[in-house]
């Protein structure tokens, strides 16, 4: 028999039932039934485990691993580069809606291309480098007075040991501000020259 048969066939014998049903009444008691709040289960659940020292050591393990990703946050694992290059890139953003100030004055308009290099200027030198490799950090010792004033920023290794070493240092999380720049080799040096940055790759052989 064809499946669509045997579904028609079910619901007809269903509806008779339904037709032919006869109310027989309750039979013993009859009780509500009782879904327990989540918001209970939950703080019995926590207070379990508070007793039992399962919380503490949650607490504990939920600690380390924030403290591990902070001082060593997740790589973003650029390579170095036999041929380095250098490039420009332009910083001009393309506004995608009205902008006002808070007295409701309008200071862009939607459509509009603004470069911030019309409007301000940015003294230092970004200096992108792998803090786990050796010869990175060893160039970066030697000829980090080649740039003057620099903001170190890390593309890989532990937050803790650069600062000893540069003093403050940030990381470039997600690589947000690497693929601004379009950043694919460390190190890299970055500096503002007129209305575009540009950036220049730091080849293995001078790495060293």
């Amino acid at each position: 028999m064809k499946k669509s048969k045997v579904v028609v066939l079910l619901f007809g014998l269903g509806l008779s039932q339904a037709v032919t049903a006869k109310n027989l009444g309750n039979y013993g008691q009859v009780f509500p039934i009782a879904e327990e709040d989540i918001r209970t289960l939950i703080m019995r659940r926590l207070q379990w485990m508070e007793k039992t020292g399962e919380l503490a050591q949650a607490q504990k393990e939920i600690q380390a691993r924030v403290s591990a990703h902070v001082v060593r946050p997740t790589p973003l694992n650029l390579p170095t580069t036999n041929h380095p290059k250098r490039f420009q890139v332009d910083p001009t953003v393309i506004v995608n809606h009205d902008i006002f100030t808070p007295e409701g004055i309008l200071i862009a308009q939607q459509g509009a291309h603004i470069n911030p290099f019309e409007h301000v200027a940015f003294r230092k030198n970004l200096v992108f480098l792998n803090a786990d490799d050796k010869a990175q950090v060893v160039w970066a010792k030697t000829h980090h007075q080649d740039y003057g004033r620099v903001k170190w920023i890390l593309t890989r290794g532990d937050v803790s040991k650069a600062a000893e070493i540069f003093g403050r240092v940030y990381f470039d999380i997600g690589g947000k501000l690497s693929k601004q720049l379009h950043i694919q080799h460390v190190p890299s040096v970055v500096n503002q020259a007129g209305r575009v940055w540009v950036i220049q790759e730091v080849g293995v052989h001078d790495a060293s």
